[in-house]
């Protein structure tokens, strides 16, 4: 019964899988885009990382300047 349930989970999420002459060709495609996806991941977070501090860095110190300039 436990099995059953879990087989019948686990045919819900699973993607189907293409038929036709193509197929063995999209399954490959779609593995390499996956694989990139995963690659990517990791240096699109760093991007985000470097960005956020960018502008945090940028509004300190414009925040410092106005400070500067209306304390003279």
């Amino acid at each position: 019964m436990i099995d059953t349930t879990r087989h019948t989970a686990e045919s819900l999420f699973r993607r189907a899988a293409p038929e036709g002459s193509n197929a063995a060709k999209l399954q490959d495609i779609r593995a390499r885009q996956i694989l990139k996806m995963r690659e990517r991941r990791p240096v699109e977070r760093q991007q985000r990382l470097e960005n956020r501090t960018r502008s945090a860095n940028i509004v300190t110190l414009s925040a410092r300047k106005e400070l500067t300039h209306g304390a003279v």
